[in-house]
């Protein structure tokens, strides 16, 4: 084989390698086993604020690290509907970052609202009389 014959491969390989870094870790990361991408930190927090923008949803979350934001750009009208302000969100991040970008949420804890106090019972009349039960009427019996 002739060098140009063995250069066309390598620089496929090569520019194949450098798009295959850049484009497919979204796709295949959760076909991976967790031992192989390494171990990722679950960040708990609770939502501060929260902006939606035409089709991104920012939350403003306070973890135990420091404050946080995370942008959504997937799935934008479900975490629209499950996260209010006051929730309890958990993250998976392979370290804790300032900003992130459509991460995973493993668990969402809806704020603890009050219960509602529970309405009186309503009280029975008074009654002037005991109650008197019926007389009990038996059948008479035939006898021969």
């Amino acid at each position: 084989m002739d060098k140009p014959s063995r250069l066309i491969p390598f620089v496929f390989g090569l520019i194949l390698g450098i798009l295959g870094t850049i484009f497919l870790p979204n796709y295949v990361r959760p076909y991976i086993p967790d031992w192989v991408t390494g171990k990722a930190a679950v960040v708990k927090g609770t939502v501060t604020a929260k902006q939606k923008k035409e089709n991104t949803i920012l939350l403003t979350v306070n973890t135990p690290d420091g404050a946080l934001l995370a942008t959504f750009r997937k799935r934008v009208d479900e975490i629209s509907l499950l996260v209010n302000e006051k929730d309890v969100i958990e993250f998976t991040l392979t370290q804790y970052m300032p900003f992130i970008d459509d991460p995973q949420i493993i668990r969402i804890v809806k704020e603890q609202q009050a219960a509602p106090a529970p309405a009186p019972v309503a009280q029975p009349a008074e009654k002037n009389a005991k109650e008197v039960k019926p007389p009990r009427q038996e059948k008479p019996q035939d006898r021969k």
